[in-house]
């Protein structure tokens, strides 16, 4: 299953946009109540994920607002417990190359999803690979979704290497803006260790493990509640580059009917 990003974001005859994305990929669109290829859902595994489009519009006053209001009221946890989200720009990425560019979805949708208790989240864009701890609103919070980003299978644009908290590597703020859906939302930290700055001084705490190495993983659900993770590096198959349990606490983290 596939979600569009920053490369299928081509005008061509006619001035139309995301043409080869659309024709050669089939999307259970109309099945999940989406009138758009761009954001769609579907189950499997024990999972139901939503695939999110960071590249049609996603205010709350957006067809694709309302279509997920709509999708996750009508989740049954107890047939998938598990909620995955899957889009291109990550939320929460500590390298220097697009540093906050998505921060207006953010704004707009981290709320929804956290009421219904999302689990995980799967990111590309960034050619590199990271984790965060479980996260929400830049607060470390027991029952925030695990944020992992994936960008690392490498293309002519080559690796992310850079920190933006690395010294002399902090981006200005007005680079941090959603060139497609023409945003600029990203702000100074107002409160924690990065108070008062658009960047922390050292690894954030939000960010788990990170890094450069071309790669893939493969998620395992093991039960309702834990979740394997795994993550090789593409010049070592034979071994795991990077191994976690992702656990889900819904005892301490309910998530009420209508998502409260």
């Amino acid at each position: 299953m596939v979600i569009e990003g920053s490369h299928e974001v081509e005008k061509q005859d006619g001035n139309v946009e995301f043409a080869a994305y659309t024709s050669r990929f089939a999307f259970p669109s109309e099945e999940s109540g989406s009138r758009s290829p761009l954001y769609y859902s579907f189950n499997a595994g024990g999972i139901h994920f939503l695939m999110l489009g960071g590249y049609t519009a996603y205010t709350k006053s957006s067809d694709q607002y309302r279509w997920l209001e709509r999708d996750l009221a009508n989740v049954n946890r107890e047939v998938t417990p598990w909620l995955v989200g899957v889009w291109n720009q990550p939320w929460y990425s500590t390298y220097k190359v697009h540093y906050k560019t998505a921060e207006c979805m953010r704004v707009a949708m981290e709320e929804l999803l956290y009421n219904y208790g999302v689990d995980i989240v799967f990111n590309g864009h960034v050619h590199a690979y990271e984790w965060s701890n479980r996260i929400n609103n830049y607060t470390l919070d027991p029952c925030g979704p695990v944020h992992i980003t994936v960008g690392n299978g490498g293309n002519r644009e080559k690796m992310a290497i850079k920190h933006a908290d690395d010294p002399g590597n902090c981006p200005h703020p007005s680079t941090a803006r959603d060139n497609y859906m023409g945003g600029l939302c990203a702000h100074n930290f107002t409160s924690g260790p990065a108070a008062g700055k658009f960047c922390w001084d050292q690894q954030p705490e939000y960010s788990a493990y990170r890094e450069t190495s071309l790669g893939h993983g493969i998620l395992e659900v093991k039960s309702k509640t834990h979740a394997l993770w795994t993550w090789y590096q593409n010049q070592e198959m034979d071994k795991a580059g990077d191994q976690i349990y992702i656990v889900r606490q819904p005892d301490r983290c309910p998530v009420q009917p209508n998502g409260h």
